[in-house]
């Protein structure tokens, strides 16, 4: 029974550690002006896939920890591209709370949810 319970707590605390605070993402992801390369509703400016400067992909609707990842990985120079240079620049000085607010915000922008581009399906 106790293992049962340890069990069921960790599960349940493991699911609702990452939410971030989506007011506060909206607030974060207007600061940073991210809107610039995925349009105010994380749609994104990339036409038929083809990305590239100030032309970024869909977000709206990515997994959370899906999102927070790539931009942990941008911020810290393990994701770097051409495309992701004038990114860095904005999120480089992101707390990790911050991170996770605009996870949870960028993740609400959309009911429908997708699978990002580095994302295992």
């Amino acid at each position: 029974m106790k293992r049962t319970f340890l069990i069921m707590s960790v599960l349940l605390f493991s699911m609702t550690s990452f939410a971030g605070n989506i007011a506060n993402g909206k607030k974060i992801f207007k600061k940073v002006n991210c809107a610039l390369c995925h349009n105010a509703n994380g749609m994104g400016k990339a036409k038929n896939g083809k990305i590239a400067l100030l032309k970024g992909p869909q977000i709206a609707g990515l997994d959370e920890a899906y999102i927070a990842e790539q931009v942990t990985a941008i911020q810290g120079k393990k994701r770097k591209t051409k495309n992701t240079s004038m990114m860095y620049a904005k999120i480089k000085k992101l707390k990790p709370a911050e991170i996770k607010d605009i996870a949870a915000y960028v993740h609400s922008l959309s009911k429908t949810r997708h699978v990002g581009m580095l994302q295992k399906k």
